[in-house]
């Protein structure tokens, strides 16, 4: 199962994310570097060594203490994202910030859809007969510091690698058939977003929403189907 996604340049910088997808949807990372590309693929790695090695053994013993309000799935996502944070600080950013990444790692099993993320993309939900549901949207310290019409370029508000903890967000839900997952990293979420409809869940017709609210801002865009 491939992931359909476009890059908007508009006329300010915003890095490209590194992206990892299992073909049947059930796993996947999206990683935005700000610094070297490098952490960025560092971070799928261990997330990919880790939870794809993991869901062999939802039993195996975790390095981090496990929350009884999450669910398996959950839990192991979020102790990915722990690593993966820990192994950023301590090999980039122990003696001075050199690098940072925004996550989204997901995995989705038996209907459920898990998710761990810090920063960037915002993350919706689309289903037919409904607008599109919001799992996580996120906001950068532009969108707290721009005073319109002047749009300051993107900046990251939350990252891992920068400290020892991470400021975390884990959520589950339950997916149905045809379901799709929309991956947004924008500075503004166009009000339109709020009520696009499951048919006009397409790249072409999201981008063209964007594009036309905000021609100066640029985006990066994703859009999955669950099978």
């Amino acid at each position: 199962m491939q992931l359909d996604e476009r890059s908007y340049a508009g006329q300010i910088f915003r890095p490209k994310p590194e992206t990892y997808f299992e073909e049947d949807g059930s796993f996947g990372v999206v990683a935005t570097p700000w610094g070297p590309r490098a952490a960025a693929k560092r971070t799928i790695e261990i997330l990919k060594d880790y939870i794809l090695s993991a869901r062999q053994d939802m039993e195996a013993t975790s390095p981090f203490q496990k929350l009884t309000c999450l669910s398996p799935l959950a839990n192991t996502l979020r102790v990915g994202v722990m690593l993966a944070n820990d192994s950023l600080y301590r090999e980039e950013n122990k003696n001075e910030h050199i690098s940072g990444v925004e996550l989204l790692v997901f995995s989705h099993q038996f209907g459920e859809l898990a998710f761990a993320q810090v920063g960037h993309p915002n993350f919706f939900l689309a289903r037919l007969g409904m607008p599109w549901i919001p799992l996580s949207v996120q906001f950068d310290l532009s969108t707290e510091l721009s005073r319109p019409p002047e749009i300051l370029p993107p900046l990251p508000q939350n990252m891992i690698g920068l400290h020892t903890t991470t400021n975390l967000n884990v959520s589950s839900f339950k997916t149905q058939a045809q379901d799709r997952l929309i991956f947004l990293s924008h500075s503004h979420v166009s009000h339109p977003m709020n009520t696009v409809t499951f048919e006009r869940t397409s790249l072409d017709k999201i981008s063209e929403t964007l594009a036309q609210r905000h021609p100066n801002l640029p985006f990066w865009l994703g859009v999955l189907a669950l099978a």
